[in-house]
């Protein structure tokens, strides 16, 4: 029952209609995890562009920049979560930004190249090498360092195997489909979860100093606390575009409320700092992970509303919408 009420929170938040203060927050909060697995810019003018080819790799830089659409194919932003668990140098651009969404929602994706998109196979982590470098484990903890890497590995693969056969071609359906893609990161981090907490539970304080001792040495500002997320730049293009009756001015107006709730609880999200451990810094990814589906479930909801609201030529015109200004490229693996 529990979780049945967070759907609907979350439901209720993307309306609008929340039953309570307390219960808009409890949705806030859990998003995905309802599945039972733990509870816990610049704006882009409308442009129809030809066709690119996608690349056979996709850079550090394409995911920090949002340009790989990894809220369809999130194994590609699963070496930036790596990185901010076990590698917390500085953190990593979010790459389930407000903008990313409205990129990967209104863009074009060739069908023929769309498998290139997704490795094929798990690649090589080497976060436990660099952990057993930095702590020197004992002979009774090399075993869960061992698990460690084991559940890595399953994580990568797990995601894998979530990669789409193909890409919606219409952004209602891609919107579903990248709820249930936060789904499954979600998912890959709880494969971690435990075998890490198991983990640091036997460190003594040496090593716990050690293990934390980069981040503890470093004043690192989130890349969220500087790029807040401007909410109503798709709503004059749509105003261009579609050219609403006055009848359809109201939906136009839910929908940018629609926006503004999704904008408004990613930026809310935003940490002040970096935990120490790693164990902390990925439960902050799964909080931000239940932020980012309550967002893109508003907007998803919002979407489908005011899609019924337009005649057959304004739907044509509104699926054909291209709202990102960057290419996508394709896949590495890690």
């Amino acid at each position: 029952m529990a979780m049945i009420g967070v759907r609907i929170a979350a439901l209720g938040l993307a309306l609008g209609v929340c039953p309570s203060q307390q219960t808009c927050a409890f949705g806030l909060r859990l998003g995905p995890s309802v599945l039972g697995w733990r509870a816990h810019h610049h704006h882009r003018h409308l442009v129809r562009r030809p066709t690119e080819a996608l690349h056979s790799e996709a850079t550090p830089a394409d995911v920090a920049q949002n340009r790989a659409p990894s809220l369809l194919y999130p194994i590609l932003a699963w070496p930036s979560f790596a990185d901010d668990i076990f590698r917390p140098i500085n953190y990593s651009s979010w790459p389930f930004s407000y903008q990313s969404i409205f990129d990967q929602a209104f863009a074009e994706y060739p069908a023929k190249r769309v498998a290139e998109l997704c490795p094929r196979q798990i690649g090589k982590s080497d976060a436990t090498l660099r952990i057993g470098r930095e702590i020197a484990p004992t002979a009774a903890q090399q075993p869960l360092l061992q698990e460690l890497g084991t559940a890595l590995a399953q994580a990568n693969g797990y995601l894998i195997k979530s990669c789409p056969a193909e890409i919606p071609p219409l952004p209602v359906g891609r919107l579903q489909l990248m709820v249930s893609q936060i789904d499954a990161i979600t998912m890959a981090l709880e494969i971690v979860r435990v075998p890490l907490q198991k983990f640091e539970q036997s460190l003594d304080d040496r090593q716990r100093a050690r293990l934390s001792a980069r981040v503890a040495g470093e004043d690192v500002m989130p890349v969220c606390a500087k790029n807040l997320e401007l909410a109503n730049w798709p709503v004059p293009i749509l105003k261009q575009t579609l050219q609403p009756t006055a009848a359809q001015e109201a939906a136009l107006a839910n929908l940018e409320r629609a926006f503004n709730r999704a904008a408004s609880g990613l930026n809310a999200v935003c940490s002040d700092g970096m935990p120490r451990m790693p164990s902390v810094r990925l439960q902050a990814i799964e909080a931000r992970l239940d932020i980012t589906w309550v967002a893109v479930q508003t907007i998803q909801v919002a979407v489908a509303q005011f899609q019924k609201q337009l005649s057959d030529q304004q739907l044509a015109r509104f699926n054909a919408l291209q709202l990102g200004a960057t290419p996508y490229r394709g896949s590495r693996s890690f």
